[in-house]
């Protein structure tokens, strides 16, 4: 059996130790004989025994306090180190974990959420089973948002800015947050009724106002009183206001989120959001929190102002910018209109049969023609053996064997004309070199049927518009005219 870690790491760092002391008592005995020679040579003294043994004895007393400071110092700051790496290999594998739950949660939400759609649009108004399908449709909603905040924690959340109501996403992340908070904490929700519509990924505000109330939360120990804020705010170009964010001349939604805690002086703001940077004990925090509040407001064109004096409490104010009205509007009309087509094709390559007979139950009664593939090998066959035209691959990116990007690299080498929409619901690192081509996309799970055709009937717009590269028309006639 192989010898644990933590034995092999102790056998040699008493071997150091032994080899250390070691070459102490020969640096010692060197050093008595040092003096013993000058004393004779240059001094012309000489050296009774016990003189000698005073001073071997001083020499070795200091060389040995120096050892166990030198000793205490670098043990201290290498366990420091060791705790740390294996702090972030414990967060790192809980983080896959919670990935891998999601990917096959998202899986089964899809289904459901998508079924519900499904029998809901087949029923009336006045149906006694109406409110039936409803409470599963919204526990199925709930499902989602917590599965969101799993992949928050595995940080494996697909970006995917979208028109929201700041507000919404309080409430919906209330009753988890008072889970949180200690139950000496007092803590208030106010939102404003009018509350203004910003641009953002939902997932990463709900890990802002995450991350800011358990920071809150921990500078109470004691208890306190903890509130959550809305409203609209327009800053002009020589208010106050402005100049203390930096924040361009504009409309914006403030979030706040203040407490009553030990505050921080003017040394700690500079480094709040700088990573690793933490006020907290040791394994008590990793100093990430606010530094990824900081990155996610910046990549959402917003800004963060703090507010805190030591021993009175913090505040930290969110700016977001607030989308104009007719983006509001176009938003509100393009999830309300119902996708249609005209015998477009799709591929779907999708491992999970339940999600996949899902897909092409929903995309066939939104008019589109559906080929299916169980997994890699199918979907390879039907692109070279069969002569069918495919305007879009729609693949899951976590399968067995090859995953959807390669697939998709594969068969646009045999199809350049098409496009590719890939599902998954986490790990999306992988995904960012293709999102820069505009004929490739992405949805995130779990989605319902309609949301899916209008994501794929915004990429085919219309047969004759291509966005791929000049020779993508003439190769998807060929196609055509190959299947017809």
């Amino acid at each position: 059996m192989a010898e644990p870690l933590h034995s092999r790491a102790l056998v040699a760092l008493k071997s150091r130790r032994r080899l250390g002391t070691l070459g102490a008592a020969i640096g010692v005995a060197l050093a008595a004989l040092g003096f013993f020679g000058l004393s004779v040579s240059v001094l012309h003294v000489g050296v009774a025994a016990e003189q000698m043994a005073l001073f071997v004895a001083m020499v070795w007393s200091l060389v040995f306090v120096l050892d166990r400071l030198r000793s205490e110092i670098v043990g201290g700051a290498s366990v420091l180190t060791e705790s740390e790496k294996l702090h972030s290999q414990k967060m790192e594998a809980i983080g896959r974990l919670a990935g891998g739950v999601a990917h096959d949660f998202n899986n089964l939400l899809a289904v459901i959420s998508g079924y519900s759609d499904l029998l809901l649009e087949s029923v009336g108004f006045d149906d006694v089973n109406r409110p039936k399908l409803e409470q599963i449709k919204h526990a199925a909603n709930s499902a989602a948002s917590l599965t969101r905040q799993l992949l928050m924690f595995s940080r494996q959340q697909i970006i995917q800015p979208e028109v929201l109501d700041v507000n919404q996403i309080v409430s919906n992340t209330e009753k988890m947050l008072r889970r949180l908070i200690k139950e000496n904490i007092e803590f208030a929700v106010i939102l404003e009724p009018n509350l203004d519509r910003v641009s953002a990924d939902p997932g990463q505000i709900e890990q802002v106002i995450l991350n800011l109330v358990v920071n809150a939360r921990d500078a109470m120990p004691r208890g306190g009183k903890l509130r959550i804020q809305t409203s609209n705010v327009r800053l002009e170009k020589h208010s106050s206001e402005a100049g203390s964010t930096d924040a361009l001349p504009g409309r914006y939604v403030v979030l706040e989120v203040s407490d009553t805690g030990t505050g921080m002086d003017l040394e700690t703001q500079a480094h709040i959001f700088e990573p690793f940077f933490t006020t907290k004990g040791v394994g008590k925090g990793t100093g990430l929190g606010l530094a990824t509040v900081y990155g996610i407001v910046k990549q959402s064109n917003g800004k963060v102002e703090v507010q805190s004096t030591l021993g009175h409490g913090s505040s930290f104010n969110i700016y977001l910018p607030a989308v104009t009205q007719s983006q509001v509007q176009h938003d509100s009309v393009r999830q309300a209109e119902s996708p249609a087509f005209s015998e477009e094709t799709v591929l779907v390559v999708e491992d999970a049969e339940p999600l996949r007979d899902l897909i092409c139950e929903g995309l066939g009664r939104f008019g589109c023609r559906v080929v299916t593939a169980r997994n890699v090998q199918e979907a390879l066959w039907i692109v070279k053996e069969r002569g069918t035209r495919i305007d879009l691959l729609l693949t899951d990116v976590v399968m067995p064997g090859m995953d959807g990007t390669m697939l998709a690299k594969e068969i646009l080498a045999l199809r350049p004309e098409m496009k590719v929409l890939y599902i998954s619901g986490y790990s999306g690192e992988f995904l960012k070199a293709d999102m820069f081509n505009p004929c490739i996309s992405l949805i995130r799970k779990p989605f319902t049927p309609a949301e899916l055709a209008r994501k794929i009937r915004k990429m085919l717009p219309k047969r004759d518009a291509g966005c791929c590269d000049d020779g993508a028309s003439a190769v998807s006639k060929t196609a055509a005219q190959t299947s017809g």
